[in-house]
């Protein structure tokens, strides 16, 4: 892709510039190693780093624009180069990028799904859903990115906006019809998300999580609600009207296309006759029109609301009914969410994501309802992750006394905090520790977990879900939940469905 620096910096608010705009400009980065001849660099204050450090190293590497929020002093402005002043970086870069590659999204149908809870599993609902109305589609979010059959790591649930609208041109290219994306709070507050022409923007839920980024929940709720400020008129979005932040989220929404799923009476998409049964959850989404079939082989309430969601966006967009009812029933849920494994033991281990007081709740909830007898156990193994939301941790400690039976504390990520602080904190919440046995290697966690349960029995392995890594002070290092639990699976039944 090339293009002009003034076309491209044409709808860009900028406040003034030196040098030329009549260059010719390739790739827009904000990794200063990334730059090439005749990039474009937008410097950025980071959480570890400031861009501007390294617009040289930059200049260096190939790059004949800079932006950025500050000029460089005279002796260091560097010749042939144009330097370009912006109120913002972080919307400079989206604006800049979305306008290299020609507004790209407003070329697709994409599908934004924000909230604490359930967005990975949703996204991989409407996969399904597509998949049996034989659409063409992308995936975007916290498991990695998803065209047709190729898998791309990513290391953030939202990329930044320039690889936005970089993926966004190679789905275009493709013909891909529909991009489903997660979008983070994080990715709000950063602008990642900023030019993105949204058909649907969904909201799940809002508990507590990224407290240690926005201090409390009301700026939580606000980082939130910037995605639903943002949007047009013509965006379709959709709230879950059992959530107490529903309303709050589009106060200042300009959109004309708004409605609810949920069992409020005046949700659009209304969901009744809830059941379920060991091969999952049936149900039925009550619309104007008529009704849908919630049949699902997901299992507990929440994947209930998450279905309802998918399929709600799905009727919003038009796809056949058929498929709908198809898709729901035959989905999977998302890698690392309720993931079997049937143990040689004759217990079952479920691998899942839930890191925040509210999923683990739920899912240990959906655990216990799944106990045969009341003479089995619920054995539930979790950590929380370091130098993130410490608020959470004796709260994730109390829940895990309410509901299983004996709760092993060991190590998520522990990054470059001391995990016997972290242990030590999630024990707080707990009254009775007579239940509890703290372990910090989680390989040996699991293991013991195995060795006490028994026929019957069910041991949820919660927080880290699809990672197949382990963060230790600054190291990445390899770890697999459901590898460790492998070890000890029945060989017999090789039916680890991804129930969530």
């Amino acid at each position: 892709m090339k293009k002009n620096l003034g076309q491209i910096i044409r709808s860009t608010p900028f406040i003034s510039f030196i040098g030329e705009l009549e260059c010719e400009i390739t790739s827009i980065e904000y990794d200063s190693r990334k730059c090439k001849q005749n990039s474009c660099f937008v410097a950025m204050q980071g959480g570890n780093h400031d861009g501007n450090n390294f617009v040289d190293d930059a200049i260096n590497n190939g790059a004949v624009a800079i932006v950025s929020e500050v000029l460089p002093n005279k002796e260091n402005i560097r010749h042939n180069i144009t330097y370009i002043l912006v109120e913002n970086s972080r919307s400079a870069l989206a604006e800049i990028s979305h306008s290299l590659y020609d507004k790209p999204s407003t070329k697709l149908k994409v599908i934004g799904i924000t909230g604490t809870n359930g967005k990975t599993t949703t996204t991989f609902i409407i996969k399904s859903i597509l998949e049996a109305a034989k659409k063409s589609f992308a995936i975007i979010g916290t498991t990695g990115i998803y065209i047709a059959e190729q898998k791309i790591e990513s290391n953030l649930t939202t990329p930044e906006s320039s690889d936005l609208a970089k993926l966004f041109s190679v789905l275009v290219e493709n013909d891909v019809e529909y991009a489903i994306m997660e979008v983070s709070s994080v990715a709000i507050i950063m602008n990642r998300i900023d030019c993105i022409n949204f058909t649907v923007a969904a909201f799940t839920n809002l508990t507590q999580d990224h407290l240690d980024i926005h201090q409390n929940m009301e700026n939580y709720a606000l980082a939130k609600k910037g995605f639903f400020d943002k949007l047009g008129k013509k965006t379709i979005v959709i709230l879950n009207l059992d959530d107490g932040y529903s309303d709050f989220m589009i106060k200042d929404c300009a959109s004309e296309h708004i409605f609810g799923f949920g069992h409020r009476n005046d949700a659009k998409y209304k969901i009744l006759k809830e059941s379920a049964s060991a091969t999952g959850n049936n149900f039925i989404i009550y619309r104007n029109n008529g009704i849908i079939d919630g049949r699902t082989k997901l299992f507990g309430k929440f994947n209930v609301e998450n279905a309802t969601l998918a399929a709600t966006i799905c009727d919003a967009l038009q796809i056949n009914l058929i498929y709908i009812q198809k898709g729901l029933s035959l989905s999977d849920g998302a890698p690392g969410r309720l993931q079997r494994v049937m143990l040689t033991n004759g217990s079952v281990a479920f691998v899942d994501y839930a890191h925040t007081p509210d999923a683990l709740e739920k899912t240990l909830k959906t655990c216990k309802e799944m106990l045969s007898n009341n003479k089995n156990k619920l054995i539930c193994v979790f950590g929380c992750g370091g130098d993130r939301d410490k608020a959470k941790r004796p709260i994730m400690g109390a829940i895990s006394e309410k509901y299983a039976d004996v709760a092993i504390i060991t190590n998520d990520n522990p990054r470059t905090e001391n995990p016997a602080d972290i242990i030590n904190e999630i024990c707080a919440g707990i009254n009775n520790l007579s239940k509890t046995i703290t372990i910090p290697d989680r390989e040996k966690a699991i293991t013991k977990a195995v060795s006490i349960s028994n026929a019957g029995d069910i041991i949820l392995i919660a927080g880290k879900g699809h990672e197949n890594y382990q963060i230790i002070g600054t190291e990445k290092l390899p770890f697999d939940d459901s590898e460790v639990l492998n070890k000890h699976k029945n060989k017999k039944n090789d039916n680890e469905n991804n129930l969530r």
